[in-house]
């Protein structure tokens, strides 16, 4: 990392276990190229082995939290957003693609918060973007939810940029929604419901507050997107995310 350079963005991605789609993602990254206005820090929330990459990335880190807990993104997001130097911080999840539009975007904005429409897609071995519908429903989409819906995943409010200094005035993610069950979503307040509460009571009370949709990005078909609801299909992800298990008390 080259420190003093100015930054408008900071990718963070929280990752367990993931190995074999971090590598499609670094590819990718690697390939677009990134602007030197942009870093990329992956932060290891305890992956078995520990993620070891070396990319010849410009401005990437790997940061670890040690945390041996089956699965805490809230917290490793927070380790990564006070990490960061960029004024805005993107954060995706590892199963969703960011785009070369969705960084053009973000560096021309000035606002406080953007979020982004979810298409699916995968990444091939070679870290290359495929989302056209056979693809699609090869790796696993169901067939029914595609005669629905096509290929929109609907918003999902992981990904998103927002400006850091309000990301730290909401308190970012409140531990206290980090530590009782692995990240889910539904009817459950997760540590991203908690967050996205938290930015819509900004927005009641401060008019200048406003949230504006980006580009598009993709997702894979993973988990409720399956008839199988298999959440690591073909091995590229953790198995985690959905299962309601309590986490240990102690680290």
């Amino acid at each position: 990392m080259v420190l003093g350079k100015a930054l408008k963005i900071s990718i963070v991605i929280a990752v367990l276990d993931s190995h074999k789609v971090v590598i499609r993602q670094l590819r990718h990254f690697k390939k677009m190229p990134l602007p030197d206005t942009v870093e990329l820090v992956l932060v290891d929330d305890g992956s078995d082995p520990p993620l070891k990459f070396t990319p010849g990335i410009e401005n990437f880190s790997i940061l670890y939290t040690n945390d041996k807990r089956p699965w805490t993104q809230g917290l490793a997001r927070n380790i990564g957003a006070r990490y960061a130097r960029g004024e805005y911080l993107l954060f995706t999840d590892i199963d969703h693609i960011i785009t070369k539009e969705v960084i053009n975007a973000v560096l021309k904005y000035d606002g406080y918060k953007m979020v982004f429409p979810r298409y699916f897609g995968i990444f091939d071995r070679n870290g290359n973007i495929l989302s056209d519908a056979s693809t699609i429903l090869k790796f696993g989409l169901d067939p029914d939810r595609y005669k629905r819906r096509g290929l929109s995943g609907g918003h999902h409010g992981n990904t998103y940029a927002i400006r850091r200094d309000i990301f730290f005035e909401l308190g970012g993610y409140d531990p206290r929604f980090c530590t009782q069950k692995f990240h889910m979503g539904g009817n459950y307040m997760s540590e991203e419901r908690d967050f996205n509460r938290k930015c819509a009571l900004l927005r009641s009370r401060d008019t200048n507050y406003t949230e504006v949709e980006g580009p598009k990005i993709y997702c894979y078909p993973v988990s409720k997107f399956r008839k199988d609801k298999d959440n690591n299909p073909f091995g590229l992800f953790h198995h985690l995310s959905l299962e309601q298990v309590p986490q240990p008390d102690k680290r």
